[in-house]
């Protein structure tokens, strides 16, 4: 952990000396030793968006001002999306009303958004295989009909999985719900902190036990990667995996396929965990083990056939082998069920009700009772 708790310092630091360098004023009102207050997302969202001139300078005070330490009357002139505006550490404001529309959702280490703010909404696009299809996509918020079951999915793995729970307190601090499927899950280092996940029906228990853990993972991954030039020789975040090993789709970054090895491995790792503790029973145990066979398609998908010498530094070699083997002998465990689910109706995600048509729950419980599912 010391080398992610140096990140998380250098991240807090950077954003302390960003806020010093435009607006010193605002680091006398709020309390300069909670680096909480300098990890919230939005201000890495702001300052990400500044090379662009997206936004005004006075949305940084209006950003920061839930945090006061002495309170004032808020000033909203530039947090409005749809008419309505979120001020971090202090609620929902609709436009024209001095009093909170909606109050903070938060429960526990987590809060869930009501309302996404403007500095993030560049961030949703519809995304297919590498190529954007709309910058501008519509969406509208799911909290009201989803924050029980995520927070009751947070819980879950609070108990049952307390070792990465660290791992996702420590990295993650607020969730953003919608109901666009085109608009695709993701973090990315200028809204670290914030996870994002559409939403589609009822029932979504196991799906987002796995989003947190796979979108969670992702933001850590940022933290343990923070000096890259510690694991990697070449310039990993503009670099092509295609291009190094001629694999035609491969449209992917060799950043983030690195990362999407570390996400598989820690589904991987925490799926197993709950299938052997008996968490779950019936159509939440078919789910998660249809969502286990998944990885199996999702591991060793390039990074493999890299020039490891011409990649890696020994730090990067290491860290690389020690996710490959641990990913390797858990799916060895799990090796019939890679052959006896059906995931060819599978896009980019699994969906339980895509799964249910190739693999009905009916053949599952036939199978349960035999014993086929003990491993």
């Amino acid at each position: 952990m010391d080398n992610v708790t140096n990140a998380k310092i250098e991240f807090t630091n950077t954003i302390k000396l960003l806020i010093y360098k435009e607006a010193p004023y605002l680091l006398e009102n709020i309390d300069f030793d909670d680096d909480n207050i300098f990890l919230e997302p939005l201000l890495f969202s702001y300052f990400g968006a500044k090379k662009e001139n997206l936004f005004s300078n006075e949305l940084l005070e209006e950003l920061l001002q839930g945090y006061f330490v002495e309170k004032k009357e808020l000033k909203i002139a530039h947090s409005y999306l749809n008419d309505i505006s979120y001020i971090p550490n202090a609620g929902y404001f609709k436009k024209g009303a001095d009093k909170p529309y909606e109050p903070v959702l938060k429960s526990g280490d987590f809060e869930i958004l009501k309302e996404l703010h403007p500095v993030q909404k560049r961030y949703y696009r519809e995304f297919y295989k590498g190529h954007i299809l709309d910058h501008n996509p519509l969406f509208n918020s799911a909290w009201k009909d989803n924050y029980e079951e995520l927070f009751e999915a947070i819980e879950i793995i609070k108990a049952n999985l307390p070792e990465f729970y660290n791992e996702l307190a420590f990295a993650n601090k607020k969730i953003y719900l919608h109901d666009n499927p085109k608009i695709l899950n993701f973090t990315s280092i200028e809204t670290l902190g914030m996870l994002s996940f559409y939403v589609l029906g009822k029932n979504n228990l196991i799906y987002f036990i796995e989003e947190l853990i796979h979108q969670g993972s992702h933001n850590y991954f940022y933290y343990v990667l923070q000096n890259k030039n510690d694991f990697f020789k070449i310039d990993v975040s503009n670099l092509v995996m295609r291009d190094y090993t001629k694999q035609v789709w491969d449209y992917r970054d060799i950043y983030g396929a690195f990362h999407g090895l570390y996400t598989v491995t820690k589904r991987v790792e925490c799926f197993d965990i709950l299938l052997s503790k008996d968490v779950f029973t019936g159509k939440e145990k078919h789910e998660l083990l249809g969502r286990l066979a998944d990885q199996f398609s999702r591991f060793r998908t390039g990074l493999e056939l890299l020039d490891f010498d011409e990649v890696y530094t020994q730090k990067g070699k290491d860290l690389y082998t020690i996710y490959d083997n641990k990913c390797q002998n858990i799916l060895e465990k799990y090796q019939k069920l890679s052959n006896y689910f059906d995931l060819s109706n599978r896009d980019l995600d699994f969906r339980y009700n895509d799964f249910c048509k190739l693999n009905p729950i009916e053949d599952f419980y036939k199978k349960e009772k035999e014993g086929f599912f003990k491993f």
